[in-house]
């Protein structure tokens, strides 16, 4: 083999090592679909709007085209139940929230049915004892 073949065949090994190397146990995987407790507070905004404005901008953004006369819009689940659109995030202070997490539209219109075309987000509170 000649030089120029072994470094190439080298270089090959060492991408495919590092493709397949596994996190660090210690290590958390990043899951962009969710906002925990502890990332909301350490953000400090003081309502659940503000929060995905300014952590998940893109959890905001409708996807696609609507008809006029079926503006699709984005829905928001507060524990399990319809709480509304976007707006409705405004209602809700951080402090007693734990997860937020976005369903894309896919994930939504499966889970909930197709009037979920642009998504949804689901906030769970804080279970008080």
């Amino acid at each position: 083999m000649n030089p120029a073949h072994a470094r190439i065949a080298l270089l090959g090994l060492v991408l495919l090592a590092t493709a397949c190397a596994a996190r660090s146990p210690g290590r958390p995987t990043e899951d962009r679909n969710v906002l925990s407790s502890e990332e909301m507070l350490k953000a400090g905004y003081p309502d659940a709007y503000a929060t995905v404005q300014a952590l998940r901008p893109r959890w905001l953004q409708r996807r696609g085209a609507t008809s006029i006369r079926n503006e699709a819009t984005i829905k928001v689940y507060l524990d399990g139940s319809l709480l509304g659109g976007l707006e409705s995030l405004k209602q809700i202070t951080t402090r007693s929230i734990s997860t937020i997490r976005h369903y894309d539209e896919l994930e939504a219109t499966s889970r909930w049915g197709l009037d979920h075309g642009q998504g949804a987000i689901a906030v769970s509170t804080r279970k008080t004892e």
